[in-house]
């Protein structure tokens, strides 16, 4: 494990970390608000533009756990620093691409590395902190700064091409980059140790079955959130009947709410996170039973959206502290891949709870999408006083 450095270098790595976190963001999210503007100045239809996401998407799951393997033995300090100039090439190759084929390709490059970049950073942290309540605080910094993406990142990008050119907004994400790799270069600690076994060392962890309650408490983790937050527009505008103004807020709203649920999901993630949260899960049960009836006001609705906006997005941290605990004592050769594996089936619950949130909605209403939820949420409940049990 590498030296332990000062509170105060921790803080300022910290704090680069959480640049590097929203820079991530930034230049995923800001793609989607900025479609139509992409669309018209290639002279593309607005159907093959959404390629770009979709395939950001499936480029970043299917690449980073195989990135993961076969990157292990590479120097992290020399890692990160290679995959920020990487992220920084594609970045510059979006804001001048000259065609649809280059700006996809810009796209797959960044989000080739993207899952890898946001894996190191936790692993880095981790390894730097000095104590579990450290670790687990600078990891939710993390996931903070991809909040704060995912709050700012659409409106940023569409101010951005509204005020001078969508390419513009790529610009900004590649001026932070670069000063991201400098300071990084400059501050990053460089004992940072290389990964050591070989591809069978590392796979070994999808042997354990603890590893596995972890994975399928994520994937029902954000199946529970997803399962009704993927029509969270309908759900205000059409079933609560606020306006297109007041929806807008109350999706920015709904983004701080994830920021502040991110740096509780730090404090929970100290200790055995998992037997705090068992009180959260019972509570998520109760809160998504009666969801159906509290839509039917709109005061009820929209307050019961906030609650559960803070209580279902809380459990990041401690799936990624739990995972990285368990690799370094019992896989350590596995610790760069057990980091990308929450980022991964995150992403594996929120594909899996649009899809049944779709089927909910093809034979039924808005109202009954809290059903879909709560199916997850059970299992996850279990998961969950299943991982407190073992990690007692």
């Amino acid at each position: 494990m590498a030296e332990k450095i000062s509170v105060h270098r921790l803080h300022i790595l910290t704090a680069m970390f959480v640049l590097i976190a929203f820079m991530l963001g930034c230049n995923e999210f800001m793609v989607v608000g900025n479609l139509s503007l992409i669309a018209k100045s290639y002279h593309e239809s607005l159907s093959q533009i959404s390629w770009l996401v979709s395939t950001f998407a499936w480029t970043y799951a299917i690449v980073t756990p195989l990135l993961a393997l076969f990157t292990n033995k590479i120097h992290k300090y020399y890692l990160l620093i290679a995959l920020l100039l990487i992220f920084l090439i594609g970045t510059i190759l979006s804001s001048c691409a000259p065609n649809i084929g280059w700006l996809l390709l810009s796209r797959v490059t960044t989000a080739s590395v993207a899952g890898m970049i946001e894996s190191l950073l936790s692993v880095i942290v981790y390894q730097l902190s000095h104590n579990q309540k450290q670790r687990s605080m600078t990891i939710a910094w993390i996931y903070t700064g991809f909040s704060i993406a995912s709050v700012v990142g659409v409106p940023l990008g569409t101010v951005i091409a509204d005020h001078w050119r969508w390419q513009d907004a790529f610009i900004m994400c590649a001026v932070i980059t670069a000063v991201a790799t400098i300071v990084a270069f400059t501050i990053l600690p460089k004992n940072l140790q290389a990964g050591e076994g070989n591809y069978r060392d590392q796979t070994q962890i999808f042997k354990d079955k603890t590893i596995w309650y972890g994975i399928i408490f994520v994937i029902c983790g954000a199946a529970t959130l997803y399962g009704y937050y993927t029509y969270i527009r309908p759900l205000v505008h059409q079933q609560l009947k606020f306006d297109l103004s007041t929806l807008s807020l109350i999706l920015l709203l709904l983004g701080v709410v994830d920021i502040f649920a991110n740096q509780v999901a730090g404090r929970i993630a100290a200790g055995n996170g998992f037997k705090k949260l068992r009180f959260v899960y019972v509570l998520n049960l109760i809160l998504l039973a009666i969801f159906g009836i509290m839509l039917q006001n709109q005061v009820t609705g929209i307050t019961w959206i906030f609650i559960l906006g803070f209580t279902v997005a809380i459990f990041g941290s401690t799936a990624q502290v739990f995972f990285l605990n368990e690799a370094t004592k019992k896989y350590p050769a596995a610790i760069n891949l057990a980091s990308t594996l929450n980022a991964i089936f995150y992403n594996v619950g929120i594909a899996l709870s649009s899809m049944t949130a779709g089927q909910v909605l093809k034979h039924s209403s808005l109202t009954n999408l809290n059903w879909n939820s709560f199916t997850y949420c059970v299992v996850a409940t279990v998961m969950c006083f299943i991982l407190a049990k073992k990690l007692e």
